[in-house]
């Protein structure tokens, strides 16, 4: 009666004992991909394809209808014929009478053997022809082979990094509970129902079984990679629990569990760390020795179980030619009729003179047909109702302990299921909804892992082509929705934002879901005064010129929508505002108040409206789809460089106060007030000094006490510091950015001139502020340091386009090393304009020249 399925479910949890918090783990950091932001909700996106997950209950159904064919005496006529027209019933493979297999290499041999033994009604000639050629089980076994070799070889790939075949292991697992419906399915005949779902599900488990014994022999894994890959596809997974264990006619573990598993679930909790199998045993042997009742039943399938093994043999004997048909297959309708048996055994007079029979027969034979003959004729004639194992050759004690060897391996199942339920529970199946473009795109792009019965990764690379993100952001319009009233503004900015600016991008879209497959332009998100889109980075690039030239058309639409009421009311009101601060402002503050009462009067008339428009580049949008009874569908565009690019249209005071100051200082020598700034983009990192809170107070109790000396020796320290740390950084400190123009990343700056390479040549000149002409420094003041600029020219030689380089910026929650480099797109209508009149064929002249 020894169960190899029991001897190797001890294994595994003796294995375990001990450390299987540690063993039945997932470490985020081994695995290639996953979600979650920690290991409390760490998730495996995973889908297995439908071709792939229609083999497990197909097969379960074909197998089940092959099971009720083969012993369809046991159904009326009626009952049988309605499973004439079944599905599954046209397309079934010869069923063999036999209870040995008759076809099959080694291991289905092998597998069709155990199967005699786990289930009266599941013979080997059966399970033989179910694994064979037209057999479901064989597809079964195939896709549990070629998955599990790819996952060696992913593991292989990934250095040992990520346990691939038992994610795989698991990830099939996920199909196991489906199984127990499909068969419900068939409306089975009530009176065989349980038995043959059993039946089933027990020949399901072996043909899983025999792919991953298979898979490992092949691939020969550490023993505790081994032991990972089958905890997942144990029993009590592919079984549905405990119900058929117990009450289905299964014999996996040795015996028929009759008397069932006294304290089984109290057993496995307490022994969450791991199971102590033979204090386990020790405990099972103990309480079915205390309760009588429990213990005639395990007496009864101990004898019982070793009188079918016994006819189990001496069948297959006969199959070979051991002795004539005619006893064969009456010893053949006992070994699959446990009704049968039993009814043998409770006639006295018939076990009797079948005992007698069988051992006159033996004396005609020799060797093993004799000698299984004799000792089944022996089990046979020892058995008695009071004590049922001395079939066994058992005592009642030992009855006990038999028994409480196969019990505890359903402890053991039940032990390894509850605890692979947090690792099942991190398993996501993905049914495509979850995100834009579906199971396909999540899979190409390296999201997911799929398994498949056609040739391809697990898991791909992640193959995503970088695409360009563009912020727009129209800022200061606050004040302005006071003066005109919400819809008014609301009406405005749906006829002169949101409608250009998407018109000019529906222009450029390309009808496409997937950006990095098929190109185009895409709305990620439209916000109160600003708009995301994704896409590729020449038509992003051509977007931003079309935005800025919108901008600056509404700019001057805006203006004139106040009307001059409107306006003299509001400069009245900031006047009378900032007077009221000015009379109570200490004299150092007034300055300042002053520029803050020039900005808000010009705001009020109209003046100095700002936008900018920002481009970053890198990995395509992830698009989650939320659907709601209530709120409907909506759509999430989540990417790192959306963030960036929605940083890059900041507008940091700190950035331009040097730019304003020198722009201001040169003002004043030149008597000019009309000069301005030739760029829209300025990038600048101020001198700032974070006062820790401990100088902070000191200095304040010191003010308060009147001691303005102790308040600067207070703060003496920290000034020092953060002078110190400015020398060291320098003048290319990376810094905040104003934004009001067209900026682009280094990034993408590259990437575009590498996507217009055919359509655009391009120069990278250095130039000194004062060989420009003189009627730009009439327009514009430039501070002394040279200019860094990539200029573009169509082939015909006219200028495309100027970038200058910006500065470097560090977003906050961005950071990268050094910063990022920002190039600004010279605005065509201002200094960019005069760059084409004045210098654009210098340029071309000195590219020639250099070329």
């Amino acid at each position: 009666m020894a169960s190899p399925i029991s001897q190797r479910r001890f294994e595994l949890v003796t294995q375990l004992y001990g450390r299987a918090a540690d063993f039945l783990r997932l470490e985020p950091g081994r695995l290639r991909f996953s979600l979650g932001v920690s290991l409390a909700d760490l998730r495996l996106p995973f889908h297995v394809t439908p071709e792939a997950a229609a083999l497990f209950p197909q097969g379960a159904r074909q197998l089940a209808v092959m099971l009720l064919s083969r012993h369809r005496a046991l159904i009326s006529t009626g009952e049988f014929d309605r499973f004439l027209l079944v599905e599954e019933y046209s397309t079934l493979p010869a069923l063999p009478q036999t209870l040995s297999p008759a076809s099959g290499g080694p291991d289905t041999r092998a597998t069709a053997d155990l199967a005699t033994l786990t289930h009266p009604l599941l013979t080997g000639g059966v399970m033989a022809a179910w694994l064979g050629p037209g057999g479901g089980g064989r597809s079964l076994v195939a896709l549990v082979i070629e998955l599990m070799r790819r996952a060696f070889a992913e593991m292989k790939e990934s250095r040992g990094r990520e346990e691939t075949p038992a994610l795989v292991a698991l990830m099939l697992s996920s199909q196991l509970p489906g199984v127990e419906g499909a068969l419900r399915t068939l409306e089975l005949p009530p009176s065989m129902q349980r038995q043959l779902m059993t039946g089933a599900t027990t020949g399901l488990y072996l043909a899983l079984r025999l792919g991953v014994e298979r898979a490992l022999r092949e691939a020969q894994p550490s023993e505790d990679l081994a032991a990972r890959v089958e905890s997942a596809l144990g029993p009590m997974a592919v079984l549905g629990g405990t119900k058929l264990l117990l009450t289905g006619g299964s014999m996996l573990y040795g015996c028929e569990l009759l008397a069932g598993v006294p304290d089984a679930e109290k057993l496995v909790a307490q022994y969450p760390g791991g199971l102590p199998v033979d204090t386990v045993r020790a405990t099972l042997e103990q309480a079915i020795a205390k309760d009588d009742g429990v213990a005639r039943r395990a007496e009864l399938a101990v004898g019982l179980s070793a009188l079918r093994e016994g006819l189990v043999r001496a069948v297959c004997l006969g199959e070979g030619g051991g002795f004539k048909s005619a006893l064969t297959q009456y010893l053949r309708e006992l070994a699959m009729r446990p009704a049968a048996l039993t009814a043998l055994l409770a006639d006295d007079k018939t076990r009797k003179q079948l005992v007698k029979d069988l051992r006159a027969y033996a004396e005609t034979l020799k060797g093993s047909p004799a000698e299984a003959l004799n000792g089944l004729a022996t089990g046979i004639k020892e058995y008695s109702v009071k004590e049922p194992a001395a079939a066994a050759g058992l005592s009642r004690t030992g009855a006990h302990a038999r028994y409480a060897r196969a019990a505890p391996a359903f402890v053991c199942d039940r032990w390894l299921a509850r605890s692979l339920f947090p690792l099942r529970r991190m398993m996501d199946p993905r049914t495509g909804d979850e995100v834009e473009g579906g199971l396909e795109a999540e899979y190409q792009a390296g999201r997911l892992y799929q398994l498949s019965t056609k040739p391809g990764p697990l898991l791909r690379s992640a193959v995503s082509a970088p695409v360009a993100h563009l912020f727009v952001d129209v800022k200061d319009f606050t004040r302005r929705t006071q003066l005109l009233g919400g819809a008014a503004m609301a009406d405005f900015l749906r006829r002169e934002f949101y409608l250009p600016i998407l018109s000019d991008a529906k222009a450029l879209h390309g009808g496409m879901v997937h950006l990095s497959d098929k190109g185009g332009v895409s709305v990620n998100n439209l916000l109160g005064d600003a708009l995301s889109l994704s896409g590729t980075v020449d038509r992003l690039v051509t977007l931003a010129v079309g935005i800025r030239r919108h901008l600056v058309s509404y700019e001057k639409r805006l203006a004139q929508a106040i009307s001059r009421e409107q306006i003299e009311a509001a400069l009245k009101d900031i006047e009378e505002e900032y007077e009221r601060k000015l009379q109570s402002a200490r004299p150092g503050v007034k300055p300042i108040i002053q520029k803050e009462k020039e900005a808000a009067l010009a705001r009020g008339r109209g003046e100095g409206l700002e936008a900018g428009v920002f481009v970053s580049y890198g990995p395509a949008p992830l698009v989650i789809t939320l659907e709601d009874d209530v709120f409907g569908l909506s759509k999430v565009a989540i990417a790192d460089r959306i963030n960036e690019s929605a940083r890059g249209t900041a507008r940091s005071g700190a950035a331009r106060a040097k730019a304003d100051a020198l722009l201001a200082r040169e003002r004043q020598l030149r008597g000019n007030p009309s000069l301005a700034h030739p760029w829209l983009v300025f990038v600048g990192a101020p001198l700032s000094v974070q006062v820790p809170y401990s100088a902070e107070a000191e200095a304040r109790a010191a003010l308060k006490a009147g001691d303005m000396e102790a308040a600067r020796r207070a703060l003496e320290q920290t000034l020092r510091d953060a002078l110190e740390e400015a020398a060291k950084q320098g003048e290319d400190a990376p810094g905040d950015i104003y934004n009001s123009g067209v900026a682009v990343s280094e990034e993408t700056l590259l990437a575009y001139q590498e996507a217009v390479g055919d359509q655009r040549f391009f120069c990278q000149f250095q130039v000194a502020p004062e060989t420009l002409h003189p009627e730009i420094h009439e327009r514009y003041y430039f501070p002394p340091e040279p200019l860094r600029l990539t200029v573009g020219f169509h082939p015909t030689g006219e200028l495309a386009e100027v970038f200058r380089f910006a500065g470097r910026v560090m977003f906050k929650g961005l950071e990268r090393k050094g910063g990022m480099g920002v190039w600004e797109l010279v605005d065509e209508h201002g200094v960019g304009r005069l760059f084409a009149r004045h210098h654009a064929s210098e340029w071309l002249r000195a590219r020639w020249r250099a070329a």
